[in-house]
């Protein structure tokens, strides 16, 4: 069963809330779960605890405050890669977070590292990104979600709902925002409380393996892995919460899939220097026009429009717009770093330019309004203000969903040739309509 029809089948969201997700996944990438919780259409314990019951596992949510001893037996540029994050370490057993329960291989190179039972824990996607930018330093693009720009969606003719329709969205002021935008930078608002009492933040019944734990090996030795005898089907046992102060007690586990006998401990090979890529090369209208036209997802579109892009000026990005926020995406071009562009947040406030785009979902020709705000996102996209800028909306189904920015450097005039571009961002709004249909079907 998919997560998706989980959440139908238990009455969490709507079949149409399913696929309004869908279609914002498409445009916005991310897991489905991120979308829900993000459009408001499903909490984030909820969306936990469906984790923890799709996945047959431990699951948890809210704020996560790992143990740095935990943290300190693993490599973070390792657990940036695959996606997970230590959390409890006792004697003989870790606790770690995960997005994926059953990347057996990480898993077991884990237990292997550190000598301990490993035990995963499902949490969302989302609150995975912040606590890897928190922790490990990681980079992963600002999403609304991060930003607390989640609008919480009042039921269905209520008073909440007609007066949140008269009312225009609102607009953060820029100490709020540059405030807001920092916690999202350092993954979460900081954590005050103490460490050692952490343990009751993590809920979910614990995965235990009937199997007896096999010592590990010094590293000079070879180990053999001891064959284990065949274990009867264990009875499942649905996940649930853990009280906030839990007794001592035997807990049953759940049954597993089977996993296969320990691999013979071998010393990886040296890392192979894998080559630097080729900078990107231009496209032509033409070329455009015709990957667009077989663009199988977001990424697809993000290389082509930039690659174009690419041949006409010398810096161009590609942000994101949702609700009230627009964060960095993709960047081509000199001086543009892919890390900052991910670091890129900037609030629609009454007197942007952005918001300006937004609003009229026209295009902008000229010098960009300067203030604070817009002086970080040069400062992120690798100079200063340039003399003018090209702001062009990309629109799906009507709705602004990404802005192409263009400039030919700092204190340059930018040349105001979009005629092109405009035709080639009634391609992007078509494929990205043919994505969601794909996606749906599926």
């Amino acid at each position: 069963m998919r997560l998706g029809e989980l959440l139908v089948k238990e009455g969490l969201v709507t079949p149409e809330g399913i696929e309004e997700a869908l279609e914002a996944q498409v445009v916005h990438g991310g897991r489905l779960g991120t979308n829900l919780v993000e459009l408001g259409l499903l909490s984030e314990q909820d969306l936990a605890k469906s984790l923890g019951q799709l996945h047959n596992t431990a699951f948890a949510s809210g704020e996560l405050v790992p143990d740095p001893k935990a943290l300190g037996l693993v490599s973070s540029n390792h657990a940036d890669d695959k996606e997970y994050l230590p959390m409890r370490v006792d004697a003989t057993r870790l606790s770690v977070a995960v997005v994926n329960p059953h990347d057996f291989e990480t898993l077991d190179k884990i237990a292997f590292k550190t000598g301990k039972r490993v035990v995963p824990v499902v949490i969302p996607e989302f609150r995975m990104n912040q606590m890897l930018r928190r922790y490990c330093k990681a980079f992963r693009q600002l999403r609304a979600i991060d930003m607390n720009a989640i609008r919480v969606r009042p039921a269905p003719g209520s008073p909440e709902l007609a007066k949140a329709d008269e009312r225009p969205p609102d607009l953060m002021s820029e100490e709020e925002f540059q405030s807001v935008y920092a916690q999202a930078l350092r993954g979460g608002a900081d954590y005050e409380g103490d460490l050692g009492g952490a343990e009751e933040v993590i809920t979910g019944v614990e995965v235990v393996e009937p199997a007896p734990v096999v010592p590990v090996a010094p590293v000079t030795q070879r180990p053999v892995a001891p064959q284990v005898p065949a274990q009867p089907p264990r009875p499942v046992v649905p996940p649930q919460p853990f009280p906030m102060t839990p007794p001592p007690v035997t807990m049953v586990p759940p049954a597993q899939p089977q996993r296969p006998a320990a691999p013979v401990a071998v010393a990886p090979p040296p890392a192979v220097q894998q080559p630097p890529e080729p900078p990107p090369t231009p496209l032509t209208f033409a070329e455009a026009q015709a990957e667009l036209a077989r663009s199988s997802d977001r990424e697809d579109v993000a290389r082509t429009v930039l690659r174009f892009a690419l041949g006409k000026w010398k810096r161009n990005l590609l942000l994101s717009v949702q609700g009230s926020l627009v964060t960095g995406w993709h960047g081509m071009g000199a001086g543009v770093r892919e890390a900052a562009v991910r670091r890129i947040g900037v609030a629609l406030r009454e007197q942007s330019t952005f918001r300006l785009v937004r609003d009229t979902r026209s295009h902008f020709i000229g010098p960009v309004k300067r203030d604070a705000a817009m002086g970080v996102f040069y400062k992120l996209l690798g100079g200063g203000f340039p003399t003018t800028a090209v702001i062009l909306p990309l629109l799906v189904r009507g709705k602004v969903v990404h802005l192409l920015y263009v400039d030919n450097g700092p204190d340059q005039l930018t040349p105001p040739d979009v005629g092109e571009l405009l035709i080639l961002s009634q391609s992007v709004g078509r494929s990205y309509e043919a994505m969601m249909r794909r996606r749906k079907s599926a």
